[in-house]
């Protein structure tokens, strides 16, 4: 998939929703989400941290190096804060490019955050591919918020990486038509995670 991008039913929002809850439950267990991971050596305790992903919505197609969002990513913008609305999220993190940042702008504004953007970096190797240090320095970030919840808006490319990196059980590819998917990871050991794969849109 390009760095810069030119069948079964997925569940949608009303399973979002109970998806959120439930990984809004696991953070509410013991100690205000510290538990004893399963791997871990005895004493030592991990915070469960919930982080949400998304592609940035449907964008324009000019400029072709920086688009924005069309219309219609806008409007996916807006579902994607009343989807996440009640779901706790404490920090949002997006890329340097627009599109990222302006489908996390709806949410920010609701949630009173500021959206942080990272600088991605491509790889010297493989230059239609995002550095490894790139996505590391997401993954760290989302670590830094241990035991919380946290957005991640990237990439077709960018979010099956993180996902990766931060030990999904599934890691999904995303199709460049693609803008509708929710990916719920629940992070309950250091390197590893539950991925839930869901769907959210603009008439949700």
């Amino acid at each position: 998939m390009n760095f810069y991008p030119a069948g079964s039913q997925r569940p949608r929002v009303s399973v979002v929703r109970v998806m959120l809850l439930r990984s809004l439950l696991l953070l509410s267990i013991p100690a205000l989400g510290v538990i004893q991971a399963g791997g871990a050596s005895a004493g030592e305790d991990f915070k469960v941290t919930t982080v949400f992903l998304v592609r940035h919505a449907e964008k324009d197609t000019v400029p072709p190096g920086n688009p924005p969002l069309s219309e219609a990513g806008r409007r996916r913008a807006e579902a994607l804060a009343r989807t996440l609305k009640d779901s706790g999220v404490k920090a949002i993190f997006t890329s340097h490019l627009l599109r990222t940042q302006q489908t996390a702008e709806p949410i920010g504004k609701l949630l009173k955050l500021t959206p942080a953007p990272i600088q991605l970096r491509v790889d010297p190797q493989e230059p239609k591919r995002v550095s490894n240090d790139s996505i590391r320095e997401i993954v760290d970030k989302v670590h830094a918020h241990a035991g919380g919840a946290v957005l991640v808006v990237g990439h077709s490319d960018t979010v099956p990486e993180v996902i990766r990196m931060l030990g999904g059980d599934e890691v999904p590819s995303i199709d460049e038509r693609q803008f509708d998917d929710l990916f719920v990871v629940t992070v309950y050991e250091k390197g590893k995670a539950r991925v839930a794969r869901l769907k959210y849109g603009p008439n949700d």
